[in-house]
């Protein structure tokens, strides 16, 4: 008898088949295809390789170290791998897991390159935080995207889709339950490891200064040079409040109580602060062949050499950013960088109510106010300036009918609203006390900042210069007239004024003016970071002014100030004693525990700069003289006393 076999698969030969395994007419298999399990780990790895490799090209320049110091190498390349397993772990397919993480990481990457180049300010963990925010805010740049770069991210993440459509890796033979608690610790285990590492290795300082860097206190710098990745991770640890060694909290209390105060005499005078963008006095170089017309500072010299005024260097904390860290040292007398070893972003870790100028200000009968023609959002200012006391708080949104100019809101506009809302508070009948941050000659100085070449001011040089380093100088310069303009401009309305003033005009930092200090170099500046010699400040010193008006001299007795002040010969003093020593000018100095040490202290020390400093002598120190080293030691202990534990209502 004939036997024929049905050609439709039994029931026997059905449950032989693996979920979602399909058989053609003519046997084989069609789509997807599948691959031994085994093939995961080394595909992840490979695809880790290749996303990583793409996320490099976001850099200005692939770092040499990634190469030639491996553990920098592996330190960026590990959270790729690590979050791309994750993935794989919750996923169940490598390319699918691939796919996502190259969206993450290109996507951070894609955001650092944009940020550096929109404000000098890498992508730092507290930055997801206000995604929004910052979205809102990109279409306020001129920023320069590389569409071949996202291309080829499109391309790369185009192929991943298909590929994990396409093509799946077989499961293993285990009881679903098993399986699903494999992934499951896999999953959490590849974060975990992430997160041990991040608390350990990437927050090691001794790691950190393992690692090549030409400037450590320049956050720009440390990402170019030591990869995002890396640096992202070690900000995580980076931006908190560090206990300072030996710290004791009963003692420092004791301290407090201690310290001499002197009730207020309050003197009316009007105090205007302005902290110029970037404000440099970079175009006195002998490189430069200005004269009395052409000077692009012709107004800040003229006020330097008026019998009302005291002019000198401010330490600040940073090189070529960090804006918000200047204002942090002036307005609370405290240092950024005694907040701890590690580089932070003061504004990042204040999140209280805080002591500032501000607050003694309004408890002596000012009216306080801050003026930024920028973000609110930007670094957090809306919150901080109601925590540092500002009565009065004003950003972009005030600005309305304001002109624009290279990108930001121009320093011409701004001082026509400082002049009106100078007068449109005389009517309280109480004095001023205010605080402006301008933002229009901000970087980058590129040939888009301020339109075509041919409408710039051009320089006037004594020498040739590379044409690179021209570039940037003539746009940076172009925008510093604008800044003295505005000087020149307050100055001329307050001198007509009957009633005090005082103004305060300041650099937040110098600007940055190319990788690795380009142009300063070109034009022989020395900038080392060797601290043997005090010529490693010249990279934190902005020029400053104290001016009055005849009425705000007289007030003032402005011939005695600067020795009543103990202002040093040369003028440097440390940004945050600046805010201190302009409440000692006006009355109100000594009243407040904290205020009275800082003004103690920059009378013997009137620079204290990481571990270096400056005595009332002009001498420079290396190290802390051993007579001083206690009492610096003590502005840290009170600093962090006051970040950690006071509170003001």
């Amino acid at each position: 008898m004939l036997h024929f076999r049905n050609a439709r698969p039994g029931a026997h030969e059905a449950k032989r088949r693996r979920p979602g395994e399909r058989l053609e007419k003519n046997g084989k298999h069609s789509l997807p295809l599948h691959l031994p399990a085994g093939w995961n780990i080394p595909l992840a790895v490979a695809l880790s390789l290749g996303i990583w490799f793409l996320c490099m090209q976001t850099m200005p320049v692939i770092p040499l170290t990634f190469f030639t110091t491996p553990l920098l190498g592996l330190l960026n390349w590990l959270p790729v791998v690590l979050v791309l397993l994750a993935l794989l772990c919750a996923l169940g397919n490598v390319f699918a897991a691939s796919a996502v993480t190259l969206v993450l990481f290109g996507v951070l990457n894609f955001a650092n390159q944009l940020k550096i180049e929109a404000r000098d300010d890498p992508v730092v963990p507290q930055d997801l935080t206000m995604v929004r925010e910052a979205l809102s805010a990109a279409g306020g740049y001129d920023l320069q995207v590389d569409w071949g770069l996202v291309a080829l991210f499109v391309l790369a993440l185009a192929a991943l889709i298909v590929l994990a459509a396409l093509v799946r890796t077989r499961r293993i033979h285990l009881p679903t339950a098993a399986r699903v608690l494999s992934r499951l610790v896999g999953c959490v285990g590849c974060i975990g490891i992430l997160a041990g590492l991040t608390f350990t290795v990437y927050a090691s300082t001794d790691t950190f200064n393992s690692f090549p860097c030409t400037n450590r206190f320049n956050m720009t710098t440390v990402y170019n040079q030591t990869g995002f990745h890396y640096a992202f991770l070690r900000n995580v640890t980076q931006n908190n409040l560090q206990k300072p060694e030996g710290f004791d909290k009963a003692e420092t209390e004791q301290a407090i109580a201690a310290t001499e105060t002197v009730p207020a005499e309050p003197k009316p005078v009007n105090v205007i602060f302005v902290m110029s963008e970037a404000f440099h006095d970079i175009t006195d170089d002998d490189a430069f062949a200005w004269n009395a017309d052409t000077d692009p500072l012709k107004n800040f010299h003229a006020l330097q050499q008026a019998e009302n005024a005291i002019s000198g260097r401010l330490i600040v904390s940073n090189y070529g950013g960090g804006t918000a860290n200047t204002e942090f040292d002036v307005l609370t007398g405290m240092q950024t960088a005694m907040l701890s070893d590690a580089g932070v972003s003061s504004f990042r870790v204040l999140h209280k109510n805080m002591d500032s100028i501000f607050r003694v200000a309004n408890q002596n009968g000012w009216q306080t106010a801050f003026i930024h023609p920028g973000k609110a959002w930007f670094y957090n200012r809306q919150n901080i300036y109601k925590w540092l006391g500002a009565q009065e708080i004003v950003f972009e949104e005030a600005f309305a009918d304001a002109a624009y100019k290279g990108g930001y809101i121009s320093d011409a506009s701004l001082t026509d609203y400082i002049i009106q809302d100078y007068e449109n508070r005389l009517a309280d009948g109480s004095p001023q006390f205010t605080y402006v941050t301008t933002i229009q000659n901000h970087m980058a100085y590129t040939n888009s900042k301020y339109g075509p070449a041919r409408d710039l001011y051009q320089l006037r040089l004594a020498e040739e210069l590379p044409e690179d380093v021209k570039t940037m100088l003539t746009v940076y310069t172009h925008g510093l007239r604008d800044a003295d303009a505005m000087l020149g401009g307050l100055a001329a309305y307050f001198e007509e004024r009957d009633e005090p003033v005082l103004l305060i005009w300041f650099g937040d930092h110098l600007p940055s003016l190319g990788e690795d200090y380009l142009c300063y170099r070109v034009l022989g500046q020395e900038m080392s970071d060797d601290r043997e010699s005090e010529s490693w400040l010249d990279a934190y010193a902005p020029p400053f002014i104290m001016w009055a008006n005849e009425a705000g001299a007289q007030a003032l007795d402005f011939d005695t100030l600067a020795a009543r002040l103990g202002i040093p010969e040369d003028g440097k003093i440390s940004a945050s004693f600046l805010g201190a020593a302009v409440l000692d000018a006006v009355g109100c100095g000594e009243s407040d525990p904290f205020f009275a040490f800082v003004n103690s202290l920059r009378r013997e020390l009137p620079v204290v700069q990481r571990g270096t400093a400056i005595d009332a002598q002009g001498a420079y120190h290396a190290e802390i003289p051993a007579d001083l080293a206690d009492t610096v030691q003590e502005y840290q202990d009170r600093t962090y006393y006051r970040m950690k534990y006071e509170t003001f209502e």
